[in-house]
């Protein structure tokens, strides 16, 4: 993503913050990548989009075009406690575009946030997301007419998430827990394990050989 060009301090700051900060979490957060009409890291399971320029005419985005459109992005992050978003657009105030996220690998969201309008002013925020995951789907939805010309959305790992974290339920057997509701089990109990082997462990099954010795372990789903 080139460095852009324009007279406007702040902005020029903040884009070379998000230009020099750690590698982000997702694929191609800057919509560079293209395959022909469609971007390669993002699949547009719905309507219409374009490659256009942005605030720099060599520097290029991606247009939602028509009032439905939705481009999804199946990342490699897992276990990431904090999730830190950066994003820059070129939002009319009566473009609705939210961004989602499913942390249970069936397209089911379980959260979802609208972008505010802004003329290529860099947004940051941060999402607590669930104590336990093991995948994590990005989409971007538009869900009305007016122009959305999105430049940047990165996904990375962030400090001082407040609030409750995003509840997720129908956790498989060893998931982390803190409550059994959250469980396919309907059961969530500490355990013992051993600690080189992580290996399950009690007073009847005790650790073998060098696999030990056997250390508490948090709730997980039984």
């Amino acid at each position: 993503m080139r460095t852009p060009k324009i007279p406007n301090t702040p902005i020029l700051l903040a884009l070379l913050t998000l230009t020099i900060a750690a590698c982000p979490l997702d694929e191609d957060p800057s919509f560079d990548d293209w395959c022909g009409a469609e971007l390669c890291h993002w699949q547009l399971a719905q309507g219409n989009i374009q490659k256009v320029p942005t605030w720099n005419d060599h520097d290029y985005g991606v247009s939602l075009l028509g009032p439905q459109v939705t481009l999804t992005q199946r990342t490699d992050i897992s276990s990431v406690r904090c999730l830190e978003f950066k994003v820059i657009a070129n939002l009319d105030p009566a473009a609705s575009v939210y961004l989602e996220m499913s942390f249970t690998g069936d397209g089911t969201n379980q959260y979802r946030q609208r972008i505010p309008s802004a003329a290529w002013q860099p947004l940051t925020f941060l999402v607590a997301a669930p104590t336990w995951y093991d995948s994590l789907a990005v989409t971007i939805s538009k869900e009305s007419d007016g122009l959305a010309v999105l430049a940047r959305l990165e996904v990375g790992s962030g400090d001082g998430c407040t609030g409750a974290p995003i509840p997720l339920d129908n956790r498989p057997s060893g998931a982390w827990c803190e409550d059994g509701a959250e469980c396919t089990s309907g059961a969530c109990a500490p355990s013992n394990v051993c600690s080189q082997t992580f290996a399950s462990c009690d007073a009847d099954t005790p650790c073998a050989g060098d696999s030990g010795p056997c250390v508490a372990w948090p709730p997980t789903c039984q």
